[in-house]
């Protein structure tokens, strides 16, 4: 077989090029009626004669390529640039488009090597090895395609629309992929211009098989509990031990049988088949991801190399790309690409990755989103077709060998699907690649660019084999496939049976089962020559002695960087990963600026409400224990602001994973750049925060001691941020995470030696004394303490002298505070600290050295767990059913789409498949549809527009859009990727949530009623839902809910019925919606909206993800719903033939939300031909209407003059513009006299408002209930903090030292709102997010419903948590235990329960993002804390906070109430160190000489009356006495206990009142203008060092160009 040769390189010299295509040109003149397109003639030549890609055949009569029709069309229509768009030219015009071509093309050249410059046009044709076995068939097709892309790249001025600008510059910009890749920008190149890296892939007998059955319950809160007592530990403990399961047999899953086969370098295997059948499957075995799977038998070898020798050594030269587009949503696209290049490049080529970059945002159309964020579901950034296509450019940045595309098309329109697959071409055949890649929705064209396809039923190979003798060989058996259908759906469609179609007389003797099919397959000469085809492969490395695989070896290694370990499998140093990847955490800081000047707002701020707390404090005694509480805040609170970074840590696990895979770098590179990254972080946030804190909280001022303050607080934040990751990086969830942090974060609190003494600690708590020791917080609380009091003299204040009053002589007075001595006025720092701590300074840098110690093992820990765990889930998912759930037939498990891994969520499980619509009779079911819409109304839109703002202005997204939906009429709308569809479909559907939305709107030629959006369904492409519910739980709360309050309740259900076996969801009714695959996920979400029977249905791409058997299937059955009487629109991406034809109308968007077309599509689209061809441009006869359309308005088309079509214009003037403005009136005017609904009996939402919050508030039970992790994690923080508390201040004495253990008993209790708070506020932002986004905008139910059902869902955990804590906390401690006390104590502790539950429900309404409010937290957590007169006594408070702060703070109350039950009681003995020593005078005892001033006191007691020397004072007699130095009287009780009541109540009014002002009347109070301002100053900071460096960075960037073009001169 005749096979193409590579491209010319013989000619050094650039004028004989010139001259070549000159003389090329000339020829052309001859040719009379050329098919400029037909390069078969190419395929004849002489194999021992190159062909230059310029040269163009003179004999016409040549046999065109028979396997693609379109060929002859072109030589027909004498068309040129693309085969298939354009009407005749003349030959005059056809030379000067080349001529255009070629200097284009040499323009695009300047920057090449002369090496390069010698192909020329060299991508027109490709270099295969003579071992490839792509046959010659498709060249043509192939190398027309390649052509077309150069025809967009001419430059010729146009007519253009504001909207069109951004498209055309892209297309300005586009360039030669080929000879790109040939310079070796992505490859090393031989001395002959092959590749260097080209090697097939052989399976054989390939099976993988998944654990477990495909049925789950689900885990509820008696599960989780139970778990806590060993199955949990076990099953995570087994997960990286195997031997534990000590042989025990699962139950297995065979995911593929026994697969053999080939795919030679240079080729590409198209892998087909339905979701859930084993393609994702199939593709991660040959990508060597084995992970999740329980067994992988049989080999695969990559050119000889092995599967375990690939995975040592050269784990990124096989790469396996998901479906799902999971990226750092705040890099932008320039910073993702480039980062993974920067792992994939040695140093010596780094100049190289500027230049890839552009190329592949050009390659894919996305250079005007390089400064953008990606962005993902809570982050606004790019589209989804935009997101795929970075996905797409970041997989072939890794410049691998082998590289499986899963469904890698997803997402994207017809036009950029087929320029994606020809890219693929492209980069096989000049690289040599092994391409394998599975797609859902194949056109044609797409097809035909493929060497091989492989089909799969049920894990079985159906077929194997060059893909154009698929079609024949299952028709051969006995199928059919009709007329139109593409030749992937119909193979697709022989694995479906209710799709597939048996030709006459076959439909008893051809297969129908995997099975038989499988058997008919491997007996068949088709399978024989698969076998041929390896052998044959086999014997060829065998007969070179496997001379690729060693030039593969050989080139691998020459591309890795000198430091790079013989044996490594990653192309750059470990240190150079750690450095990309410090580069890429600084981007991922700078990308989150809101979440940055939050957290620099909250540190300022903090700091000088704290600081302005202690600030004027006495520098006598009496200002010894407040100094001790400025230090220990000084230490934590950076340390409390961090514990963000667990959720960083946790969110980007699947991230990292995936970059591990594609070898970029070891996951404990991220760990090491975070701490890099740490540097100078921290530093920046130490240094304001320790400089107002220091200073204005009057410690003392001198420059050492300020240093050494600075060095502890900036390394006990390094500290406590590496814990926290520590926590992260052995926890398997986020929930698992801030449990385990929050509460060790509570536990190095509680034992650092401030809140309990350290001598207290060691010698009294004989439990967890112990903890003291391994807190690294303690040894910093120590460093600070120690340097703050070293040197310091405190004078006695005059509360502490004793005793006081007339007749008193200094010399006989003592100091009432630990390490006086006796007869002295005064007290040095040293003796304070060495009784009341024992520190000492001298232990200052052991400390120090202690701190950085835990901080390092905390890295190393972290690091290490990072190598060995991953907590990415993977293998096969099952579908998850409620509890109690009867067991569903087989056939509703048996294709669950076991082979996709991780969320299961995102699977393309497909059980029990939609039949409605399929083969059966059309009329069959329409009068079942009747009764699904209860009117059927007229929806008209003129004059839409639609701008948001951006940068500085507004920028227009829609403009000028008009048409109608009616009863019985399906409109597509279609459009580019960003072409506005989704927004369109928004704005009409009246969600815009923001931005300025103008037009006239119309239903029945009236204005949109308050039950517009009530009466109509939008099926958004996310497909949002709550998770925890069950499919019939979810439709029924619809039905009840949105259909109208006079339908009783059993008339709901009885509906709900026929939906659910309308959709064919009978028989996973029960299962959990969180388990379910993408097919089954969309039907779902059409079902909810279904049961509000509405008149207008919008869908949002609702066939994006599925293959093309269910998108038809989806399609036909919303016919049958348009012809019910439900309006329909719909947004759809890569329609095939038989798909647009469903539709009725069609509305054409381009870029800058331009209508270009909008009107009937008419038979085989007719209609949409007879638009365009009138203009000029004909659509070829078997051309999808639906891809004529994009690539039309992609690529424009030619007047007769010559001039460019600008479309938007062509329809904006056309008579089907005027038409359609006319056909509106009428329908408006028609419609208009239909009797309008009386506004009395218009409901914004159908059902009645205790009904919402009824329904509501008993799915929010069944969520907790369900989503077990949420419910354990508040009962574990209160059973960990309540025995920790119970028993570490077990059975309490009566010392003063006790008082004070009895206060911080009672006081802890604030260290679990943190823990509970940061739980709460995810799951109310979660509920909040579906209410706000999805169930508010369909007016499921209202703001008060939600608010109601979310307060009063908290209130049982709470009660249960706070009767569990009170238990563990109270009796053991040795609390009064009278019924009085210990009754009013309970209920003062369930309603803090009560009161954090609600308190962070109204911080979250009220915060705009998630990322601010946890940067917010910590603000409120520390007004809580310190202003209630514990850590600085009531007393000692300025001004400024104790009159209003003081009393506005809820835990005020809380405490004042607890102390004046639990302590009024209590007598007080000092010990022996706690007295207060003086003498008397000579011949006095201590009564006569002090008995005067303990009376006059009206406190304490003299402890040794009688005594004639060293006498003591107690400053207490009893608890009475203490709580009044805490400003707490016994008259406290009954009147804290109301108040605290009421601030419970304010809290729940407070939920109501933010989410109804912030999330309904969209109020901002000021905090968007306040992070406004912040944004705006950060920026005028950088911008200003900016240009400090811009001068100098531009010189050097001057000088090296000079240098550069010197050195190249």
């Amino acid at each position: 077989m005749a096979r193409s040769r590579p491209i010319d390189a013989d000619d050094d010299d650039d004028d004989d090029d010139d001259n070549d295509y000159k003389a090329d040109i000339s020829s052309l003149s001859t040719v009379q009626d050329a098919d400029l397109h037909n390069t078969a003639l190419h395929d004849q030549a002489n194999d021992d004669q190159p062909i230059r890609a310029t040269q163009l055949p003179t004999d016409t009569t040549s046999t065109p390529n028979p396997s693609t029709e379109t060929s002859s069309a072109s030589h027909k229509d004498g068309t040129w640039g693309e085969r298939d768009v354009g009407g005749p030219v003349s030959h005059r015009a056809a030379l000067e488009d080349y001529e255009a071509m070629r200097r284009e093309l040499s323009h695009l050249s300047q920057t090449r090597s002369k090496a390069s410059m010698r192909t020329d046009a060299g991508g027109l044709l490709r270099t295969v090895t003579s071992r490839s076995g792509r046959s010659e068939q498709t060249e043509p097709s192939r190398t027309r395609s390649l052509r077309r892309s150069i025809t967009r790249a001419t430059t010729e001025e146009e007519d253009l629309e504001a909207g069109d600008a951004e498209a055309v510059a892209e297309k300005e910009e586009e360039f030669e992929l080929g000879p790109f890749i040939k310079e070796g920008r992505f490859e090393k190149r031989t001395q002959q211009g092959d590749s260097a890296k080209k090697v097939g892939v052989v399976f054989r007998n390939l099976t993988v098989k998944g654990s477990g059955s495909t049925m789950n319950y689900a885990k509820t809160l008696p599960d989780a509990i139970l778990g806590t007592f060993g199955p949990d530990l076990y099953h995570l403990l087994r997960r990286f031990i195997p031997a534990l399961s000590f042989n025990m047999q699962q139950p297995l899953r065979t995911l593929t049988n026994d697969f053999t086969g080939v795919v030679r370098d240079g080729e590409m295997m198209l892998v087909l088949g339905r979701p859930g059948s084993g393609c994702t499957t199939f593709l991660k075995a040959i990508a060597n991801k084995r992970d999740g799977y329980a067994s992988v038998t049989g080999n695969v070898s990559y050119g000889g190399i092995s599967a375990q020798e690939q995975d040592a050594h050269y784990r990124g030269e096989v790469n396996y790309n998901p479906e799902d587009d999971q990226h750092l949503p705040t890099l932008n696209v320039w910073q993702t690409l480039k980062f993974s290049l920067l792992n994939k490049t040695k140093r010596r080529e780094k100049g190289e990755i500027n230049v890839i970059v552009e190329a592949l945002m050009k390659m894919f159309g996305i250079t005007h989103t390089a400064k953008t964020l990606v962005g993902n579901e809570m982050v606004r950034g790019i589209s989804g077709g935009e997101r795929k296509r970075v996905s797409i450019a970041e997989t072939l940045a890794t410049k691998s060998t082998v590289v499986c595309w899963d469904n890698s098309t997803r997402g994207l329109d017809a036009s950029t699907a087929l320029d994606y697959a020809n890219s693929l071409r492209i980069m096989t055949d000049v690289s040599n690649r092994t391409t394998l890649v599975t797609l859902y929705q194949a056109g044609e064209q797409i097809y035909e660019l493929m060497d091989k396809v492989l089909v799969i039923d049920d894990g079985r190979m159906i077929f194997q084999g060059p893909a154009n003798e698929a079609k024949q060989y299952f028709t051969n058996l006995g199928l059919h496939c009709p007329e139109r259908e593409t030749t992937a759906d119909f193979l697709t469609s022989v694995t479906d049976p209710a799709q597939r179609q048996f030709r006459e007389g076959y439909e008893a003797s051809a297969p129908k089962t995997a099975e038989e099919f499988e058997c008919v397959f491997k007996n068949s000469q088709n399978y024989k020559k698969v076998l041929a085809d390896v052998e044959d492969y086999e014997r060829h490395l065998d007969s070179t002695d496997y001379v690729d695989a060693r030039v593969f070896k050989q080139s691998v290694k020459e591309s890795q960087s000198k430091r790079v370990p013989a044996k490594s499998s990653f192309t750059v140093s470990y240190w150079r990963q750690v450095l990309a990847c410090t580069r890429r955490e600084v981007w991922l800081v700078w990308g989150d600026k809101p979440t940055l000047y939050t957290k620099f707002f909250i540190i300022v701020s903090n700091g000088l409400i704290v600081s302005s707390l202690f600030h004027g404090q006495p520098n006598s005694t009496e200002g010894a224990f407040s100094r001790g509480g400025l230090a220990f805040f000084s230490i934590l609170f950076l340390g409390w602001l961090q514990m963000s970074e667990l959720i960083k840590a946790v969110s980007g696990r699947a991230v990292i994973q995936r970059h591990k895979e594609y070898a970029f770098y070891r996951p404990s590179a991220v760990n090491l750049a975070r701490v890099l990254a740490d540097f100078p972080q921290i530093f920046a946030m130490a240094v304001p925060f320790a400089i107002i804190m220091y200073f204005l909280g009057d410690l003392d001022v001198d420059v050492s001691k300020f240093f050494i303050y600075f060095l502890f607080v900036y390394v006990t934040t390094f500290n406590l941020t590496a814990l926290y990751r520590m926590f992260a990086a052995l926890s398997p969830t986020i929930h698992d995470a801030v449990r385990f942090a929050g509460t060790g974060f509570n536990l190095l609190i509680v034992y650092t030696g401030y809140v309990i003494a350290k001598p207290q600690l060691l010698s009294q708590k004989i439990w967890f004394g112990w903890l003291y020791y391994i807190n690294p917080i303690t040894y910093a609380f120590e460093g600070v303490l120690t340097n703050e009091f070293h040197g310091r003299i405190m004078g006695c204040a005059p509360e502490q002298l004793v005793p006081q009053g007339p007749g008193i002589q200094p010399q006989y007075q003592g100091c009432a505070i630990s390490g006086a001595r006796v007869g002295s006025s005064s007290v040095t720092g040293e003796e304070y600290l060495g009784t009341t701590f024992e520190y000492t300074r001298h232990n200052l840098w052991r400390n120090f050295g202690v701190l950085i110690a835990f901080t390092v093992l905390y890295i190393l820990v972290t690091v290490i767990a990072s190598e060995l765990f991953s907590f990415v889930e993977s293998g096969g998912g099952a579908l998850i059913f409620k509890k109690g759930a009867k067991k569903p037939p087989a056939s509703a498990l048996k294709t669950a789409d076991a082979e996709k891994g991780g969320d299961s969520g995102d699977s393309n499980a497909s059980s029990g498949r939609l039949q409605v619509g399929s083969r059966r009779e059309d009329e069959k079911g329409v009068d079942d549809l009747r009764k699904s819409s209860d009117s059927e109304a007229v929806f008209t839109w003129t004059n839409v527009n639609y701008s948001v703002p951006y940068e500085g202005g507004q920028r227009q997204l829609l403009n000028q859009v008009h048409g109608y939906a009616k009863p019985g009429v399906m409109v597509a709308l279609m459009g580019a990727s960003g072409a506005g569809k989704t927004t369109l479909l928004n704005t009409l559907s009246q969600r815009q949530r923001m931005g300025s939305v103008s037009g006239t709107f119309f239903v029945d030629g009236r204005p949109l009623d308050p039950e517009f959006q009530r009466t109509t369904g939008y099926v958004e492409q996310m497909d949002l839902h709550d998770r925890t519910a069950t499919i019939r739980e979810a439709i029924e709360f619809s039905a009840i809910l949105r259909q109208e309050r006079h339908i009783p309740k059993q008339e709901k259900l009885t509906y709900v019925e026929d939906i659910v076996d309308l959709l064919e969801l009978r028989e996973i009714q029960d299962v959990l919606i969180l388990s379910l695959g993408v097919e089954q996920l969309k039907r779902v979400t059409i079902a909810v909206e279904l049961a509000a029977k509405p008149s207008l249905l919008f869908l949002d791409e609702p066939t994006s993800g599925l293959d093309s058997q269910s998108a038809f299937l989806l399609v036909r059955f919303l016919q049958k719903l348009a012809r019910a009487g439900h309006g329909i629109i719909c947004t759809i991406h890569q329609p095939s033939s038989l798909l647009i034809q469903q539709f009725d109308i069609i509305l054409a968007l381009n870029p800058g939300g331009q209508t270009f077309y909008f009107g009937p599509v008419g038979d085989n689209g007719a209609a949409v031909n007879k638009y365009f061809a009138h203009r000029g441009v004909h659509c070829p006869p078997q051309k999808n209407i639906a891809e004529f359309i994009l690539e039309t308005a992609a690529k424009g088309g030619k007047r007769a003059d010559g001039k460019r079509l600008n479309w938007n214009r062509e329809w904006r003037n056309s008579q089907e513009n005027k038409d359609l403005l006319l056909e509106i009136d009428k329908m408006n005017q028609d419609s208009s006299r239909l009797p309008a609904k009386e506004a009395s009996v218009q409901h914004a939402y159908a059902s009645p408002l205790w009904l919402q919050c009824a329904m509501l508030t008993k799915r929010m039970f069944t969520q907790h209930w369900r989503d077990p992790s949420y419910l354990y994690g508040k009962l574990f923080v209160a059973v960990i903090v309540g025995i920790f508390n119970g028993f570490t201040f077990w059975s309490l004495g009566n010392t003063i030292a006790e008082m004070e253990n009895r206060m911080f008993t009672s006081f802890l209790i604030i260290l679990i709102t943190p823990t509970v708070v940061n739980a709460v506020v995810p799951k109310f932002y979660q509920n909040m997010a579906l209410w706000e986004y999805r169930e508010d905008p369909s007016r499921i139910y209202n703001w008060f419903a939600f608010c109601t059902a979310s307060v009063i869902a908290e209130i049982p955990i709470s009660i249960i948590s706070s009767i569990i804590y009170w238990l563990l906390w109270y009796y053991p401690t040795g609390l009064p235990r009278d019924s009085s006390t210990a009754g009013y104590v309970f209920w003062m502790t369930m309603l803090f329960f009560l009161f954090q539950a609600s308190w962070g429900q109204w911080i979250c309404a009220f915060a705009p993002s998630f990322t601010v409010i946890s940067n917010v937290l910590p603000f409120f957590f520390v007004m809580f804390s310190l202003f209630n007169g514990v850590v600085l006594p009531y007393s000692q408070l300025s001004v400024f906070w104790k009159y209003w702060m003081y009393y506005l703070n809820p835990s005020t109350y809380w405490i004042g109430g607890v102390i004046s039950a639990t302590l009024r009681s209590v007598p007080v003995q000092c010990s022996p160190a706690e007295a207060a020593v003086f003498n008397p005078p000579p011949g006095q005892t201590c009564a006569q000489y002090a008995s005067a001033f303990v009376q006059s006191a009206g406190h304490g007691y003299l402890t040794n009356p009688n005594a004639t020397a060293e006498c003591g004072y107690c400053r207490f007699a009893n608890g009475v006495e203490y709580m009044r130095s805490l400003n707490v009287e016994p008259s406290d009780k009954w009147k804290y206990l109301p108040i605290f009541l009421a601030f419970c109540v304010s809290n729940w009014a407070l939920v109501y009142f933010f989410v109804y002002t912030v999330r309904v009347r969209r109020w901002g109070f000021g905090l968007g203008s306040l992070l406004g301002g912040l944004e705006r100053v950060g920026g005028m900071v950088v911008h200003g060092v900016g240009k400090i460096f811009a001068g100098r960075s531009k010189r050097n960037i001057e000088d090296k160009e000079m240098d550069k073009e010197n050195g190249e001169s």
